[in-house]
């Protein structure tokens, strides 16, 4: 489904209409993947099935600039339950310098706000030109000097969403993808957040969401993943199973990282998951120790501490690791 939204004059004097494709639409769909050929990977995994089909609830959106009826410029967003991603920003290359992916921009902002959207994620590089053009219409980093940035449409958004409440234990949708990023992404909280991620502290899991999706349809790498929903809609902790490789199949591992508001309830996420017949292990940053104490209420026990396993801020820091066989 296409809606217009308005006209604009660019910079050349030209009028350009400003619009929002909604996916999926297959009558788009030939006009809109030219603007997202460079994108490989799972990105593209995404694009390609979302023109076409559902992909459970959530919602992939298309702000587009057209001149003479050709697309020229493109701003993506996927979102649900009023968080979202910013992605896939393009401007034909012929268009540049016309003041269109501004234009997009602020009709695509004003439209989320209008929604009643309340947070926008996005990755790019710190100090680029377009760190500052996203800054300029209200994102920041996430933490000093990172290109991960985020957006608040709502006065203390992270207290309001990661606020203590009931949560059930959930199975891991497509929907999920914005909401997963929201809890990797907050700053608080445990530093090593997941072995099969590779996540060491606030980090971007916009690509890391859609190589994990994959590999779950793909079932070969994941033995099980389960994912703790708030009753605000919040994914506040994940939780995966996982052949070792160095070991497998012998060895499996449990990664499990829970927003701080949330360690009181790990035992609903845990009570979930399946864990196979085998040797698991879970790895426990030291000084973390709600998480030490979630992981043996589940019949784990201390087996090793890896000594200034990981560094971070010039210091190291101890790995517990904690099996159950």
């Amino acid at each position: 489904m296409y809606d217009k939204l308005t006209n604009v004059t660019l910079k050349t004097g030209e009028t350009m209409e400003v619009g929002v494709i909604i996916a999926p639409d297959e009558a788009h769909a030939e006009q809109i993947k030219p603007f997202l050929a460079h994108k490989g990977g799972g990105f593209k995994w995404h694009l390609e099935r979302s023109v076409v089909e559902t992909l459970d609830d959530l919602e992939t959106r298309f702000y587009v600039g057209k001149v003479d009826g050709e697309i020229i410029a493109n701003i993506m967003i996927v979102e649900h339950g009023h968080v979202g991603i910013l992605g896939h920003v393009f401007t034909t290359p012929t268009q540049r310098r016309k003041g269109a992916c501004k234009s997009v921009m602020q009709f695509q902002m004003d439209d989320f706000r209008q929604r009643d959207g309340e947070a926008l994620y996005l990755g790019t590089g710190y100090n680029s030109h377009p760190y500052y053009i996203y800054n300029s219409f209200g994102f920041e980093s996430v933490f000093p000097g990172s290109g991960f940035m985020k957006y608040r449409a709502v006065e203390n958004f992270d207290d309001q969403y990661f606020a203590e409440s009931p949560v059930h234990a959930k199975d891991v949708v497509w929907h999920d993808w914005s909401k997963m990023t929201a809890l990797t992404g907050i700053v608080e909280g445990d530093y090593l957040r997941s072995i099969a991620f590779g996540i060491y502290g606030p980090a971007n899991f916009e690509g890391g969401f859609l190589g994990f999706k994959q590999a779950l349809e793909d079932g070969d790498v994941y033995h099980d993943a389960k994912l703790l929903e708030s009753e605000s809609g919040a994914i506040v902790g994940v939780a995966t199973v996982s052949w070792d490789t160095r070991w497998q199949p012998d060895t499996a591992v449990l990664d499990l990282f829970v927003h701080p508001n949330f360690y009181g309830s790990v035992s609903t996420l845990l009570e979930a998951i399946d864990l196979p017949d085998a040797k698991i292990q879970c790895y426990v940053e030291s000084t973390s120790t709600s998480k030490a104490d979630a992981v043996q209420n589940a019949g784990f026990h201390h087996e090793a501490t890896l000594k200034n396993q990981i560094q971070h801020q010039d210091r190291g820091i101890d790995v517990l690791v904690f099996a159950r066989s």
